[in-house]
């Protein structure tokens, strides 16, 4: 199929004019290949096409890497992400199950079943606390996953989950009170749950007075480990501004040095994004079954590890879908802007409407992030900063869109007239 040649007047950088079929003086000159601002592009190019498609690799390589680290920041150093996350954890049965299992396992260990129950019991009926005992041991498991599914329980839970990520937070960033009392020690502490299923089982009031305080609280960082840790979540959050900037600064340049071809480089830029966000989801698809395979040796708890890599990785989907949904409007806008029927034929249709109405072209693009807003399909939407800044390059961008309109479709009439009175 041959070469079109208003998509080659376009990027070289030929008067829009030239796309929509009007002639100007100095379309044989670019037609005829021979000199003007076409052959300097040609000559001057291929040097700047190399540069420009190397910055457009790095780019998509460190928009992957940003996308990781974005992920990684917002999960581990968000208290509230992280207890979203833990509440979803809980809503998966299988999930229930194994932490119904470890409650009832840790509150069996602590409190003596059979002696509280013995006291419990008439004399006459003493012998069968330890049969009584170990029924109800299985029997908790099964009331223990019912109650984790109150309302109650479920609060209890998300709450020593924002617990422990605050205190991870508070220690990466110097420290404080509550952290210099539990001895730099991150825990998470279901000590509250484990004495509601006491309670629900039936057990004496006294049996959860009688709780320690060590009972059901995991260990998550230890002093030993502090400093590593708070190196590590340093670098990340380091990262996560880094690479994004960086990615952004590369993108920019590239469109910086593809002068006459700019249009095309930003549908690049649009399809890095695009490619960077579905090779992320991609990932994580195949990671699941390598490293849940690679961590599991006991067929009983993978099906609990594939619920708890899914829902630990949706906000990964989120931060890659955000990559997506911004690469696609993109390209949608380098298209917009190119010679293609349907596009031209979109800005002829647009032109007498913007040269009636010029602050139309702002109205639809305000209408549009209204609309994207409302949806929220990604956090940025219902960030007040990256909405500002959403907003700031809609308005831009149709503030270009509404200038090559009116430079490519002048009002003929009006330029007609003009040149009979002079």
């Amino acid at each position: 199929m041959p070469d079109d040649p208003e998509a080659d007047a376009t990027d070289a950088g030929d008067s829009p004019a030239d796309v929509s079929g009007t002639a100007t003086p100095g379309t044989a000159r670019h037609r005829s290949g021979g000199s003007g601002v076409a052959g300097d592009a040609a000559a001057g190019g291929g040097a700047h096409r190399i540069w420009v498609r190397v910055t457009l690799v790095i780019a998509t390589i460190l928009a992957i890497f940003a996308i990781f680290a974005i992920w990684a920041n917002r999960q581990l150093m968000n208290p509230s992400n992280w207890a979203k996350t833990s509440s979803a954890l809980l809503q998966k049965q299988t999930i229930r199950t194994a932490v119904s299992g470890y409650l009832i396992d840790q509150l069996y260990a602590n409190v003596n079943v059979e002696g509280e129950l013995k006291s419990g019991l008439p004399p006459q009926l003493a012998p069968l606390a330890g049969p009584v005992s170990g029924a109800l041991h299985n029997l908790a498991e099964q009331g223990a996953e019912k109650a984790l599914e109150a309302p109650r329980a479920q609060a209890a839970w998300e709450n020593a989950n924002r617990a422990a990520d605050q205190a991870l937070v508070t220690i990466v960033k110097g420290g404080g009170s509550r952290v210099q009392i539990n001895g730099g020690t991150v825990s998470l502490n279901l000590h509250q749950i484990v004495a509601d299923l006491a309670d629900r089982l039936g057990l004496p009031p006294a049996v959860a007075e009688k709780l320690p305080p060590s009972v059901a609280n995991l260990k998550i960082v230890t002093s030993s480990q502090l400093g590593l840790v708070r190196t590590l979540a340093k670098t990340l959050h380091a990262l996560a501004v880094v690479l994004l900037i960086v990615t952004l600064a590369l993108y920019t340049l590239a469109m910086f040095l593809s002068r006459g071809y700019r249009r095309r480089t930003l549908i690049l830029v649009g399809s890095s994004l695009v490619f960077a966000g579905l090779l992320v989801i991609l990932g994580r698809k195949i990671g699941q079954g390598q490293l849940v395979s690679a961590i599991t040796h006991d067929a009983s708890i993978e099906p609990a590890a594939n619920d708890a890599y899914s829902v630990a990785t949706s906000l990964l989907v989120q931060v890659a879908s955000a990559s997506i949904i911004i690469g696609i409007p993109v390209i949608l806008a380098g298209w917009l802007a190119g010679p293609a029927r349907w596009a031209v034929a979109a800005r002829r249709f647009l032109a007498p409407h913007f040269r009636t109405h010029p602050g139309l072209p702002y109205w639809i693009a305000a209408g549009l992030l209204v609309l994207v807003f409302i949806w929220g399909p990604i956090p940025a939407t219902r960030n007040p900063l990256e909405m500002l800044i959403f907003t700031i390059l809609a308005l831009v961008g149709a503030h270009v869109l509404r200038g090559q309109i009116a430079e490519e479709f002048p009002d003929r009439g009006t330029s007609g007239a003009a040149g009979a009175l002079t």
